[in-house]
């Protein structure tokens, strides 16, 4: 059987490793022997690409999981047989990539966020079912990577969405509703492209913002460049910039200081007493919390899945403070993810089989104390 791609590329790294100085003399004697040499590489090929050249008998549930944990791409060769919810976690948390080749049917909510959480180089979200397309998946998707934002549903496409997008990546704002190009959409947008992205930026900037955004520039830069702007255009959005540029927040104007600035100074390190009641949205608290502010500091009335899934990615004990209600599979295998001690925390009406499955699988992947995690199950 010929190499493909792929194992060509790892044959000509371990071809230089492997048949250096003594290493394998013996064998490579014989590499004259027609289809011997292909029949060596394919015996030393590691777990992830050997799985391609396996019988179906010999592609075991054990096998295929050591497989697709090495390399994701493997799960193209696993046999419909051992197609399974833990295995396709497994895949997604190794590789978002692999979303692709999972069947529909198996693209849980959980294997869905594991993937848009684990996408290397593009987004997931692409292959991520429209009925998956939840706000939660959708916001962990453009966090991970901004230009994800091409792929959410145009009903969840909120300016508080667009702005986690532009935090991460400023060029998204081509993904973004002209009704959503706010202020402070495009100074998100700002504050995260590079001085050499900024004439491709402006092009995507409404006309009735482009001074503001050249102005907004300069406030990135330094956030003294505040006193030079015109008091005409000192809008919310330059007052964001200064603040997290370091600017103080007693020397914004109350009349300036929105849930916007609020959340960027709570960004920057402002303690959550020191916000008005009034301003203490869940917005704001999902930047404490983001920010280490505890779970249980929380007022229950806030704690929503967004917030408590920030949380507990932030802490894995987030979730003994997490409301029985809000205790879906995708939360408590997020908390297990980040430490395996979170297991004593799960609802035991979410322990069936399958989730068990999809527990070990996180587990294995080395979450926390592993022995400890396995004992709970």
């Amino acid at each position: 059987m010929e190499l493909n791609e792929e194992e060509k590329e790892w044959e000509s790294s371990f071809r230089s490793y492997a048949f250096s100085g003594s290493r394998n003399a013996e064998a490579s004697r014989h590499f004259d022997i027609p289809g011997y040499y292909e029949s060596f590489i394919i015996q030393n090929l590691p777990a992830g690409l050997k799985l391609r050249h396996l019988s179906e008998e010999e592609k075991t549930e054990a096998v295929c999981l050591a497989a697709v944990r090495e390399r994701a791409s493997a799960l193209r060769y696993v046999p419909e047989a051992q197609m399974t919810g833990a295995l396709c976690l497994a895949a997604a948390q190794k590789d978002g990539w692999a979303l692709e080749y999972i069947p529909e049917a198996l693209k849980t909510e959980a294997v869905c966020l594991a993937a848009v959480q684990n996408g290397r180089y593009d987004t997931a979200l692409r292959f991520v079912p429209e009925a998956q397309k939840t706000e939660t998946v959708c916001l962990v998707a453009v966090q991970r990577n901004g230009y994800a934002l091409e792929y959410v549903p145009h009903a969840l496409i909120t300016e508080a969405l667009c702005i986690a997008a532009m935090q991460q990546a400023g060029g998204a704002l081509k993904f973004v509703p002209e009704a959503l190009k706010t202020e402070a959409v495009c100074l998100f947008a700002v504050r995260s492209t590079e001085w050499y992205e900024h004439d491709q930026m402006l092009k995507e900037v409404p006309d009735a913002l482009k001074n503001e955004v050249l102005w907004l520039f300069k406030v990135k830069e330094r956030s003294d460049a505040l006193k030079e702007v015109p008091d005409a255009m000192k809008t919310e959005a330059f007052y964001i910039a200064a603040v997290q540029n370091g600017l103080k927040l007693e020397k914004v104007p109350e009349a300036m200081k929105t849930e916007a600035v609020y959340i960027a100074a709570v960004q920057n390190g402002l303690k959550l007493e020191k916000v008005p009641e009034a301003m203490k949205t869940e917005a704001v608290y999902i930047a404490a919390v983001q920010n280490g502010l505890k779970l249980e500091k929380v007022p229950d009335a806030m704690k929503t899945e967004a917030l408590c899934l920030a949380a507990v990615k932030k802490n894995s004990d987030a979730l003994k403070y997490v409301p029985d209600a809000l205790k879906t599979e995708t939360l408590c295998l997020a908390a297990v993810q980040q430490d395996a001690i979170a297991l004593k925390y799960v609802p035991k009406a979410l322990m069936t089989e399958a989730f068990k499955a999809m527990i070990r699988s996180v587990i294995s992947s080395g979450s926390g104390d592993s022995g400890y995690g396995m004992n709970l199950i």
